[in-house]
Parts: structure tokens; sequence; C-alpha cells
């Protein structure tokens, strides 16, 4: 280029090609190509392929010169394998004088525009190269004549409108001297004009529509400018480069400098913008090199500064981030889509939709929730009967199984468990009828053999219902019949009937040849008479005749008679005897430890019959414990699920998840997992989950809400406590509830809001009957042990996880009552009014006053330590409210200012109720403090954990309270 001096002071000219490959890291760009020129270059530019032709398919390359001449260059020849010297296509001789301004016709690529020294502008027609024709010399004359031509350029919009400028100062009004101009590209009668004097480094900016002033000035070199470029892809920026060694990007709409391009050891000749990627820019230094910039990756330089200055107040984005269509994921299951509904006016079109992907748990968790709502426990049966039948496995079915069993009535609940369990009570009053026990022998024997022939005197074993107590046994035995004949004496003296006589003896034995020692019988009958118990009680068991020392024992006092029974129950082998041994002693920890696993629902079923309350939980929980250990995982949920361990039902269902499953995806599992989960939790009682299930709630939490089923996420959410909650869960809170539009407060008068009563006849509640207090159990079980039982649920208004409410403390875990006619503690439904009760109308209403405000609420009533709430809260309202405008508001901002004085109304009205949680209002205390310090960030943070921690009670005000301290802090 002329002027410029390379580190070798050569003054020969050449054209050069670059590779420019932005994939690799190597800042040096390889020639691809170089041809010498007989002259140095003033202009170069480099222009489209003539009509499409494949010859010239990267176009022309033309170069003014110095001598007046014109270089067409073929650039796909000059980078290609033929010679470099036949790239050049043509040589346009017409000037008398260097050829500073040069360009191709953006829209007409035959076309180029020439101008030099002596003030002429050609136009070229070069659609055959080769044989370039111009059209006559454009040249003012007079005092429209031109001197030195500086720089051409066509018009954007209009193909035939050509500009110039010249060095005599014809172009300005103010006859300065200009070095170069550029047109908008995209307002046709609008361009700016730069000079490269020193004393006037300005841009002008004009419209030709009037040309007597210019619709902006921007100052910002120091020194001449001599080159300029406007942003093809953006209007909005313009790069100049001046003699002051700065290269600035303009906002041509603020008149700001957006960004500047690092100073380099000379200043730039020309810039440039990339017309095919936007924001690359090249620039030329008169050092010989060639600058390539991202003009995003630019700072904002200060004049002979080398760091980075401030950033300008005013900055936009660039045209080319705009896209003319998008879509873009959000939380809650949204997906938003727009387009450009009007180019021209450069408006734009957006929907938000609602995306379900899962669409099995949408529906399975919009009917779960809907069985949920009522909280009546014979839909909560039914809707264990209906999972149990559409179950596909069978511990599926099992599972629900139980589930059912926990919300049978107190009446039922016990032998629904037993019978579930595969066991059949008796009928009621056999054990207070007092029946031929003999018969009733009998009839076992017979129905055990089938047979029922006269004569058989074969003894055959049969299984008869426990007694309660020995006692009642042996006073169950037959009595002789009447009928029976009586062996007597010559005096006609009853003979004693612990004696049998030979002949009732050898009947007895059926044959068999050891005969009764009439000795043991003498020894016996010796201590009895003068009273000595426990010696025939001795002599009885050393001859292991256990019925005979039961009897005596029987009669010798409590003492013995429970020695002798342990005796017996230590030296006899059944089984059946062990379990009467544990139910005697009160001691089933032992029968839960030796009885055998493969035994486990009759092991369940006498805990469900004999065990108490107090103990019922820790039984099951040992016998599920030996269940786990021996791998017999579906008996252990189902005991977990009968103590009420739900973190331990838990821990065994989720093992389904990762083990995975043939039909049922993940998402399914985990439905299906969470419905009975809560389900335990309902009928346990339990209304917090502990930390342990944290994980499961927050991933189950998490893809309700991707699925924009929020309110009900936010639902599980309130399960977990908030102390022990992770920071993931934490976060899931706070993006629900920001999600999530808080419900308006319905406003009632005060004397109806605070008088509800007994009476009140709302469907939502339930009320207690009579004395709360658990049952006490103790002295001679005969009336039977009774277990908890699961309390009811009551429903509530809207969706809500239904709320077990337990009136008094019980041990954690489900227990059917044995005692059916007991009437269970609890909750029970409201008792209908009585006959003679008079019908009760609500009072008739008064027109509802106007919700409280800012200006009309009453703080009379608010505590000392609150007082400093209302204040700050109120200054900030005013602030607030004159940012927005005030009385001058336009509409919209007018009703965010009514919004905010009734969102803070209701807030004061709580204060002065004190009707607001002491968490809550220590918060809130802290959260003003913290305005009055001007901390705003700490004020949100506040204002974030009463969005974690107290949604349900500050949701009507915590938004407005956030929009308020966000437009005090900008």
């Amino acid at each position: 280029m002329a002027g410029a001096v390379d580190i070798s002071f050569s003054s020969s000219a050449n054209l050069d090609i670059f590779q420019l490959d932005f994939q690799s890291d190597d800042r040096a760009m390889p020639l691809a190509g170089s041809v010498a020129s007989s002259e140095p270059f003033n202009r170069i530019s480099w222009g489209k392929s003539p009509l499409g032709s494949e010859e010239f398919s990267l176009g022309l390359i033309a170069g003014g010169l110095v001598d007046g001449s014109i270089g067409i260059w073929n650039p796909l020849a000059l980078i290609g394998s033929e010679p470099s010297e036949s790239s050049l296509v043509q040589q346009l001789s017409s000037h008398r004088g260097p050829v500073r301004g040069l360009e191709f016709s953006p829209m007409q690529p035959n076309l180029l525009a020439s101008g030099a020294d002596e003030g002429e502008i050609c136009v070229w027609d070069i659609a055959k190269p080769a044989d370039a024709k111009h059209f006559p010399p454009l040249k003012g004359s007079g005092a429209a004549a031109q001197g030195e031509i500086s720089y051409v350029s066509w018009n954007r919009k209009v193909q035939h409108i050509l500009a110039s400028t010249s060095f005599n100062g014809t172009t300005d009004p103010v006859r300065r001297r200009c070095s170069v101009l550029q047109w908008n590209p995209e307002f046709p009668t609008q361009l700016i004009v730069a000079s490269d004097e020193d004393s006037a480094p300005s841009l002008r900016y004009w419209d030709m529509r009037n040309t007597m002033i210019p619709l902006k000035e921007l100052a910002g070199h120091t020194k001449g400018v001599v080159a300029m470029s406007w942003c093809p892809s953006d209007s909005s920026y313009l790069l100049t480069c001046a003699k002051d060694n700065r290269t600035i990007c303009w906002d041509m709409v603020s008149g700001e400098i957006v960004s500047e391009l690092p100073a380099g050891t000379n200043w730039n000749f020309d810039v440039h913008w990339y017309p095919k990627i936007p924001g690359v820019i090249s620039a030329s230094s008169f050092d010989g090199k060639i600058g390539i910039y991202n003009i995003e990756a630019c700072g904002r330089f200060g004049v002979g500064e080398g760091d980075f200055a401030a950033a300008p107040a005013y900055l936009r984005a660039p045209k080319w981030y705009k896209r003319k269509a998008g879509v873009s994921f959000g939380f809650g299951g949204k997906l938003v889509s727009f387009h450009s509904k009007d180019a021209a006016a450069g408006s734009s079109e957006v929907y938000v939709h609602n995306l379900v992907t899962e669409h099995n748990i949408a529906s399975s968790s919009s009917e779960f929730d809907a069985a949920m709502q009522s909280g009546e426990r014979s839909l909560l049966r039914l809707l264990c009967e209906k999972k149990s039948q559409e179950s596909e496995s069978e511990d599926e079915k099992e599972a629900w199984g139980f589930l059912k069993v926990m919300f049978e009535d107190e009446g039922t609940a016990r032998t629904k468990l037993l019978t579930h369990l595969g066991f059949t009570l008796p009928p009621e009053g056999k054990d207070t009828e007092h029946v031929d026990l003999s018969q009733e022998v009998s009839a076992i024997s017979l129905e055990e053999t089938g047979q029922n022939e006269e004569g058989n005197t074969g003894h055959k074993e049969a299984t008869i219902y426990p007694s309660e107590d020995g006692e009642d046994f042996f006073n169950n035995l037959p009595s002789p019949k009447a009928d029976t004949p009586m062996a007597t004496s010559g005096n006609n003296i009853a003979i004693d009937d612990s004696i049998p006589s030979g002949e009732e003896l050898q009947e007895e034995i059926g044959g068999q040849e050891d005969i009764a020692d009439l000795s043991f019988d003498d020894a016996v009958q010796r201590a009895l008479v003068v009273g000595d118990y426990k010696g025939a009680v001795a002599q009885c068991v050393s001859a292991n005749r256990m019925a005979d020392a039961l009897v005596i024992a029987n009669v010798g006092g409590s003492s013995l008679w429970e020695s002798t029974r342990d005796q017996y129950f230590k030296m006899s082998r059944s089984p059946y005897l062990k379990v009467v041994s544990a139910m005697v002693n009160n001691d089933l920890m032992s029968l839960v430890n030796i009885r055998p696993l493969k035994s486990w629902k009759e092991t369940l079923a006498l805990l469900c019959t004999f065990a108490q309350r107090e103990e019922w939980t820790f039984l099951c929980d040992t016998l599920a414990s030996r269940l786990v250990a021996a791998g017999n995982t579906l008996a252990a949920t189902l005991c977990y699920i009968c103590a009420g361990n739900i973190d331990k039902t838990v821990e065994i269902w989720s093992k389904n998840l990762t083990t995975g499953h043939d039909k049922k995806s993940y998402v399914d599992l985990l439905q299906d997992l969470m419905e009975k989960t809560i389900v335990l939790a309902l009928a346990t009682g339990q209304k917090r989950f502990s930390a342990s299930l944290c994980k499961l709630v927050e991933k189950y939490a998490e893809i309700l809400a991707s699925q924009g089923l929020l309110s009900t996420a936010m639902e599980y959410l309130k399960l977990m406590g908030t102390e022990d909650s992770s920071p993931e869960l934490t976060i899931l809170r706070d993006c629900i509830a920001l999600s999530t539009e808080p419900e308006k407060e319905e406003l009632k008068p005060a004397h109806l809001e605070y008088s509800r009563g007994a009476d009140d006849q709302s469907g939502y509640l339930y009320y207690p009957q009579g004395n709360t207090n658990p049952h006490n159990h103790g002295g001679v079980p005969g009336d039977g042990p009774v277990g908890p039982v699961p309390s009811q649920v009551g429903p509530g208004p809207g969706f809500k996880m239904p709320q077990v409410v337990v009136p008094t403390p019980v041990p954690r875990g489900f227990m059917p009552v044995s005692n059916l006619g007991g009437q269970r503690p609890g909750l029970g439904p409201k008792q209908p009014s009585s006959p003679t009760q008079s019908a009760q109308y609500p009072p008739a209403l008064s027109p509802a006053a106007p919700p409280p405000t800012v200006q009309t609420v009453d703080t009379s009533n608010v505590p000392a330590q609150q007082r400093p709430v209302i204040t700050t809260l109120t200054r900030l309202f005013t602030e607030t409210s004159e940012a927005l405008g005030g009385s001058r508001a336009n509409p919209a901002k007018r009703r965010e200012i009514e919004d905010n004085s009734k969102k803070l109304g209701a807030l004061f009205l709580k204060l002065n109720s004190g009707d607001i949680s002491k968490n809550a209002a220590e918060k809130l205390v802290q959260l003003c403090q913290a305005l009055d310090n001007g901390d705003f960030s700490t004020a949100l943070q506040i204002q974030v954990l009463l969005t974690t921690s107290d949604w349900d009670e500050c949701n009507f005000w915590l938004a407005t309270l956030k929009r308020m301290i966000k437009t005090r802090q900008n």
C-alpha cells in the first residue's frame, strides 16, 4: 500500500492473498497466493463474480494504483497452480492521477466506480473483465467541481446512487477536507462523512433530506479519520480508524463507543467487516500487518491505555444475535418458542407451551392426588384394592393388600389381618359357652378320620382351640354320665375316684401289660393326707405323671402351680406348647427369635393376637430384621409395613429402582414407590418424612415439576423438614415457589374469621369426641391387648397431602385391635344434630369492607418489637411508588402500586392481629434491618429463606416484597 513501509524498507508492491482458518490456533496466516504489482496501491476492492461466471467464481479484485491505472485480478488464478502473472485480467487506464476512490457495486457486481486526483469519477462495466468498458467520466463544473477524489461509495439500497468525497471540501457544507464516507446499510438517505484533518476529527452523520445540519456528530478521535466501515449485519455499529492510532467501534444509536481495538505500533489505514461472519473485522496498519479481530472480544480502551477501561453505560446486543426463530426449555415443564412476526417492524411472537414428556406419571399422579383429596378410609381402602388388582407382580399385590388392611375399621381390622395371613377365628361366643369337651373331641376326631363306626376304641390325636389358662381347661373336662354305673363296696360306700378298679384300669390301657405301681399311689396319697402338695407333685413329676402333677399343683396354690407349669413346659417338646409358654410368660420376643422363619405368617398372627400396644412395633421390627437377614425381602417388607417403619420399608422398595424392571421405566417405578410410601405414611399417622428419604422425595418432586405439576411437587416437599434440607432441595423449593403464582387471599369479615366453633358445619373438619387419651392396659390379660390403630384422615380444602391428625402420641406402627366392641381413641366423624336441636343458619353477611392498604390499615396493636417493620416497609412502599411514577404513573405502573399497597396492607393486618408465626416475624425484623442499612442483597436472601420455610403463611405478600426490594435496589 502506498505509504506503507515494511521492516526491510522495500518499495516493491505485491497483491497477497492469505488463507484464514478460524479452526486453527496458529495466528500466522499462510500465504495462499501472491503477485507483484507495477505500482503501489491506494485502494483495493474485492467484488463478486460478474454474471456468475465459473472462471471468476471467487470474484474479481480491483486495485487503484498510484500511477492512475486500475488493475483487475482473478483471485482464483492467483491462488491456483498456474503462474501468478496470469491472474492479471485487465489493466484499466483512464485516470491521470492516483486512484484513491474504488468500489464494486454491491447490487450490480459488474459495475466498478473509481475516482482519482484529477477529480473525475469513472464507472466501469466489467461484465467481460478482459474487455472492460467505462461510461463517460462524471465531473462537476463551476462550484460543483471536485478536487482530488478521496473516496467513492455505492448506495446500499438504491443501485444507481454513488457518493464521493474530495479533499477540497465540496462534500461538506463547512468545507472540511473529507477523507472517507459510508452509506447507512438500512436507510438509503443517510450517510456519515469524516475528515483526515487533525483539527476536525469528528464524524458527521447526515440525512440527504436535510443538508443544513447533521443528525449527529460523533467525537472520540483526537486526530484525522482515515477509514470507516459500516457493519452490514447491524447498522448500529460503525468502525473508524484515525491517525491517533485508535480503531473504534461506535454505537450509532447512542453515539457512544462500544469497544476499541488494541493499539499497535503504527496506526491503521483501512478497516473492514467480514460479510459472512458477523462481528469479525480486519484492520490494515502502516507497519505492513493485517489483524483479524472479534469485535465481541475487544474491550473498551482509553487513550494510551493498555488495559480495559470501564464499560459504557449503554449496551445493546448485536442484531446478529437475534434469531428468526428459537425454542428453549424452562423450569416447570415449560417450552418457550418464538418466531419473527414482521421482519420489517422487528416484531416477534412468543409462545409458552406446557410440555409433558412422562404422560404416565402425569395421569397417575393426578388420579392418586384425587384419591388423596378426600382422605376417607373407605376410599383409601378402595384405592389399595384397585392398586392390588392392577399390580403385575405378586410382591406388589401383597404390599397393597397389607396396606389395605391398615385402613380397615377398628371392629374388623384384626379379623381382616388374620384372614389375610390365612387364619380363621373361631365363631363368636365359642370361648364363653360351656360345651361338652368329650363331644368336642369326638367331633374333631370324626372329622379327621372320616369314620363314625360303633365300638371303635382307638384314640386319635385332635387339635382343639387353646384355652386362655390351665384352670379353664380342667374345669371344662366332662363329668361322668348319669347312666354310668359307679363301683361300690359292700357297705355301699363309694370308692375313691382317684383309685380305679382293676377292671377299669385294664379297659383303659387297652391291653397293656404295665400295671400302676400301687406303692407310688400310696406315696402320693400319704402326701396329700398331710397336705404336702409339693411332695405329691414331686412324686408325680418323677414318675412323669405330668397331668396328675398339674392337677395337684392347682390345689396347692399359685406358686406351686406356676413352678409345676414351667417345669411341664421345659419337659415338653411339642411346638405348640412353646407358643403357650411364650403367651403365659408374656415373652413374645423369645417366640419371635426361636420360631422358624418359614412360619413367619404364624408368628405375625400370634403377635397380632397377643402383643401389647407398646411392644407391637419392636416385635414386628425384630421379625422383619430376621427375615431381611435370611433374604426373604417380601416377608420383611410386609412386617415392616405392620411396624410402620417407613424408612426400612422404602429402603427395600427402593432396590427395585436400581435393579430395573422389564416392563416399567424408572419414572413409573418411582411413581409406584411414592404412592405406597404416602399411603403407608397416612396409615401410620406420620406427617413428616425422615432425612433418609430426602433424596427420594427430591427426585420425585423434580420429575413432577418437570411435568408442570408444581403444586403437587411442593406438597411433597412440604413433607420434608426444612432443618435437614440439602442445598439442592432448598434450590428446588425456591424454584417451585418462585414459579408458582401465590394464591389470592380471600378477605373475610373479622367476626367470621375468629369465631369458628364446635357448631361449624364445614365438611373439612373432624372433631374429637370424648376422652382422647389412650386406654391403659393392665391387670389380668382377659380382655385381650389393644394395639394402635391408624388414625382417621380428614379431607382438606383444595389439594393438600392429607395430614393424619393424631390427638395423642401413639407408638409408630399399626396393630389391629382385638376387642371388637371397644371404641378406639382418636377422631371420629361429626355426630349429626339431635332431632330437638334447632337448625342453625349462618348470619347474614354485611357487605365486605374494602381490603386494607398501607394507608388505611390499622396498626395500633402491633407489638413494639415489630413496629420497625411497619415503619421500614411503609418507607419502602413510598420510595418504590415514587420510582414507579407516583400519581403520574401510567396505568400499568399504577396497578402495580395499588397491588403493592394491598399486599403490604394484608401483612400489616396480620401483624396487628398477631396472626403471624414467631419465625416469620423474626425474619421480617431482620429483613427490615437489612433494608435500613441499605444491604439489599441480605434482604433478598432473607426473603428467599421465608420462601422456603414459611411459604404457606407468607406467599400472599412475599412476591410483592421481593419486587419492591429489587425496584428499590435499582
